[in-house]
């Protein structure tokens, strides 16, 4: 069984969120919400009011087993919710370790220019983000740029861009298209023609 880590953090966007989760548990995979909020509450609200409980708080997660290592990790957008994510060093450490060990690393919205600039995992990729956001990567990736985000290159007008282990999505509606791409990368094409069927995807 495939194992995915979502952060959630107060002020994430609750469309890029759920739908991802929702999809890929349909197809089988063990999705773990990890709440990064600082006070390890067990409920997180997204950016237009709606509240997630978490199955666990992320550095809970990973003091329980230091050396944990998921199959994915996942960062939706929002704000304040992809800042919130991106103030947390566990997250950050823990998208490196996935990404170092050729896991996936995925990300929407907001969150490829302010989780995932600043952890070097799009340094040579193609990405895609929410529109005007690429043009803040300098400001996100702080100290690190502009060795983080070498030869990378941002693409616009699509709903997400896969490249290697990495996959980035536009917004929130892109959230399904995206979700679909998660599956395929995770459980294969076919798992992700059979749920593409059974959810009656446009």
């Amino acid at each position: 069984m495939k194992e995915v880590v979502v952060f959630l953090a107060p002020g994430f966007e609750e469309v890029e969120a759920v739908t991802p989760i929702d999809y890929l548990r349909r197809s089988g995979c063990r999705v773990i919400t990890a709440s990064t909020d600082t006070n390890r509450s067990s409920t997180v609200k997204g950016s237009h009011g709606i509240e997630i409980s978490c199955d666990i708080a992320l550095q809970d997660l990973l003091a329980q087993n230091p050396d944990f290592l998921p199959d994915a990790v996942f960062a939706p957008g929002g704000m304040p919710g992809a800042a919130n994510i991106a103030a947390d060093k566990n997250a950050g450490a823990l998208i490196k370790k996935v990404f170092d060990n050729g896991g996936i690393v995925a990300a929407i919205c907001a969150a490829p220019v302010v989780v995932l600039a600043k952890t070097g995992v799009l340094a040579g990729k193609n990405y895609t983000c929410y529109p005007g956001m690429e043009e803040e990567v300098q400001n996100y990736c702080g100290s690190t740029y502009p060795a983080a985000m070498e030869k990378s290159r941002h693409v616009s007008g699509i709903p997400f861009v896969k490249d290697g282990n990495v996959l980035t999505g536009a917004g929130p509606g892109c959230a399904e298209q995206f979700a679909l791409e998660f599956v395929t990368m995770l459980c294969g094409k076919q798992e992700a023609d059979v749920l593409r069927s059974r959810i009656v995807a446009r």
